[in-house]
């Protein structure tokens, strides 16, 4: 890792804990939308937490069971067809 890239590296790490508490907050309120479930699942994908990134696409699909991005989405996370963070 060179060393300009390490703020970088945790700006986005601490961003993306934050990006995460706050899409959680907002499925509390809105639990059945699918939009947030999707940004959750992919927050988690590019952090590498692709188990995390399934379980959420799996409990989002339990509440949606008929939206074709979550399924698309989890398909693809389980075909292993992933985005990291570089």
């Amino acid at each position: 890792m060179q060393l300009l890239s390490l703020p970088k590296r945790l700006f986005y790490e601490q961003g993306s804990r934050l990006a995460i508490f706050l899409v959680k907050r907002r499925i509390k309120k809105r639990p059945k939308d699918p939009g947030l479930w999707l940004v959750l699942a992919r927050l988690y994908e590019v952090r590498s937490e692709l188990p995390t990134a399934v379980q959420t696409l799996e409990r989002a699909l339990t509440l949606c069971p008929h939206n074709p991005a979550l399924k698309l989405h989890l398909d693809r996370l389980r075909a292993g067809h992933v985005t990291t963070f570089q």
